[in-house]
C-alpha cells in the first residue's frame, strides 16, 4: 500500500448503500438515531447555550436543535454535535475508547440539510466515517489514549471529514485532502473529562471536520500523506502506528467494525467505564436491607480504567459522571442511574455522599477491559458480591431490546418533542435508507414553537 491517507481515501468515496449488509445498515440506523435523540436530550444544557453566546450567527437553512432559528451549517454542528455529548449519554466503541457517532452525525445532518440529501446517501457516509475512524483507532490505540489524547475528537475529526466528504461526493483525490485538514484539526485532552470541554471536543470534531471536507470540495491543497508522513498524525500522537497500516484496511466492504467488536448504545448517561459497576452494584441492592447497612463498599475495574474514574468527591454533574464512587453508591441505593442523578441538587445528596465515601476502588489486570466486580460488606459482617462485562454500553452482541432502546428514545427526544413527535422520529431514523429527504428529516426533529417568552440570551462577558 502506497499510501495510508490516499488508500483510506479511495475506499470510502467509493462506499455505497448498495454495498452494506442488512446487519450494518439496521445497527447503523439504530445508532445513528441514538445520536440524534441524545443531541435532542442535551440540546437545552447549559454548555450548548455558553456556546451558542459567543458563536456569530450566519445565514444558513441548518437546524439547531432545540432553538427556533436556522444558522449557517458550521454552527450547527458545532452546536449540536456539543449538545449531543453534553449527557454522556451518546455511544461507544471499545476499540476507539471513545465517542464514534457523535462526532459525525451532527456535522452530517447539518450538511445534509443544506443540499437536501437522501437517507441512502446520508447512511453511506456516515458508515463511511464510522469504518474511518475506528480503523484508525485500531492502528493507534491504546497508546494513543493513553498518552491523554480524547480519541472522540482526535480520530473523530477524520470520520468526521470523510462522512461530509461522502455526501459531497468527493472523488478519491480531494477526499485525500479532507482527511489531511482534518488531521491538522485532531486535538482534544482527556484531562477535560467531566467538565463543559469535553463536549466541547464533539462539537470541535463536528465543525472541523464538515469545514475541511468544505474545503477539499473548494480545491484547498494538503499532504496527501498526512496520516502516515513522518511528521504526521501519527508519528506526532503515536510516536507511529501500533499496527500494520495495510492489515486494518484489508477487511473494508467485508467485515465492520461497527458490528464487531460492535458500537455500544449506552444504557446510563454516564462514562461507559463504570456501567459494569452499576450493573453489578445493581444485582446486590435487591440482597441489601437499607444503604445504612452497607459498611464498606470494594469496586474493582481495569487499571487503565481507574486512572480517568476515580473522583471521590465530584464537583458537579458533569464530574459525577466519571465518579465510579459516586455512581456505585447511587446503584446500591436506588434502581439503575438517570438524568436527575446529575443535577446539583442530587450531587450534593448527603446520605449519597456518606455512602460513596465508604467506596474504595482497586485496580485489576484481566484481559477484558469492561470487566468489574463489586463487593459489599454489611454491618452485620456479611460479604455479598457481584459482577458484570458490559462491552462499554448494549452492542449488536448484546443489545437492547426494541422496547429498552424505545424507550430510551422517547426519555432522550421527549425532552424537546411530544410523544407523537417522538415516535414519528424514531420511526424515520430506522428506516433512515428509504427517506428521500433530509430536510424533511429535519423537521421532525424541530420543536413546535412556543407560546412563551424566550429567555434572553446570556452576555457573552457575564460574572459567572
Amino acid at each position: 500500500m502506497s499510501s495510508l491517507t490516499q488508500e483510506l481515501a479511495r475506499l470510502a468515496a467509493a462506499l455505497e448503500a448498495r454495498d452494506l449488509p442488512e446487519a450494518a445498515i439496521g445497527w447503523a440506523s439504530r445508532t445513528f438515531a441514538d445520536t440524534i435523540a441524545c443531541g435532542l436530550a442535551g440540546a437545552g444544557e447549559d454548555v450548548v447555550s455558553r456556546l451558542a453566546a459567543v458563536l456569530p450567527s450566519g445565514p444558513g437553512q441548518a437546524r439547531v436543535w432545540g432553538a427556533a432559528r436556522r444558522d449557517h451549517m458550521l454552527n450547527a454542528a458545532q452546536l449540536n454535535g456539543v449538545a449531543a455529548h453534553a449527557l454522556d449519554f451518546d455511544d461507544c466503541h471499545l476499540v476507539m475508547d471513545g465517542h464514534p457517532s457523535v462526532s459525525i452525525v451532527p456535522a452530517l445532518i447539518a450538511l445534509a440539510e443544506e443540499l437536501d440529501a437522501s437517507g441512502e446517501d446520508l447512511l453511506a457516509a456516515y458508515v463511511a466515517g464510522i469504518e474511518a475512524e475506528l480503523r484508525l483507532a485500531a492502528l493507534c490505540n491504546p497508546a494513543h489514549a493513553d498518552r491523554g489524547w480524547h480519541p472522540t475528537v482526535t480520530f473523530g475529526v477524520i470520520g468526521s471529514a470523510i462522512a461530509c466528504g461522502r455526501l459531497l461526493r468527493l472523488d478519491a483525490s480531494r477526499m485525500t485532502v479532507a482527511i489531511a485538514i482534518a488531521a491538522s484539526q485532531a486535538s482534544g485532552l482527556r484531562a477535560n473529562s467531566g467538565t463543559m470541554t469535553k463536549p466541547l471536543h464533539a462539537g470541535q470534531a463536528n465543525r472541523n471536520g464538515l469545514q475541511a471536507a468544505l474545503l477539499a470540495a473548494e480545491g484547498f491543497t494538503a499532504n496527501p500523506t498526512a496520516l502516515e508522513h513522518r511528521f504526521g498524525f501519527m508519528a506526532a500522537f503515536n510516536g507511529g502506528p501500533e499496527a500494520d497500516p495495510a492489515s486494518v484496511l484489508a477487511s473494508w466492504g467485508e467485515e465492520f467494525l461497527l458490528l464487531t467488536p460492535g458500537i455500544a448504545i449506552k444504557q446510563y448517561p454516564c462514562c461507559a467505564f463504570i456501567h459494569s459497576a452499576i450493573d453489578a452494584a445493581g444485582t446486590l441492592r435487591q440482597n441489601i436491607p437499607g444503604v445504612e447497612d452497607i459498611a464498606s463498599v470494594t469496586v474493582h475495574l481495569h487499571r487503565r480504567r481507574l486512572r480517568n474514574i476515580d473522583r471521590p468527591e465530584p464537583r458537579d454533574g458533569l464530574d459525577a459522571k466519571f465518579s465510579t464512587q459516586y455512581l456505585t453508591a447511587r446503584a446500591l441505593a436506588q434502581p439503575g442511574v438517570g438524568f436527575d442523578d446529575f443535577e446539583d441538587t442530587q450531587i450534593r445528596d448527603a446520605a449519597i455522599a456518606r455512602l460513596a465515601a465508604r467506596v474504595h476502588l482497586v485496580p485489576h489486570d484481566a484481559e477484558d477491559l469492561s470487566y468489574g466486580r463489586v463487593e459489599v460488606t454489611l454491618a452485620d459482617g456479611r460479604t455479598l458480591s457481584a459482577e458484570d462485562s458490559v462491552a462499554m454500553g448494549r452492542g449488536p452482541a448484546n443489545p437492547m431490546t426494541d422496547i429498552q432502546f424505545a424507550a430510551k428514545f422517547h426519555d432522550c427526544a421527549g425532552r424537546l418533542l411530544s410523544h407523537a413527535g417522538s415516535a414519528r422520529l424514531l420511526e424515520a431514523l430506522l428506516d433512515l435508507s428509504a427517506q428521500r429527504s433530509a430536510r424533511a428529516l429535519g423537521a421532525l426533529m424541530e420543536r413546535a414553537p412556543s407560546t412563551t417568552t424566550p429567555e434572553p440570551r446570556r452576555p457573552i462577558l457575564q460574572k459567572v
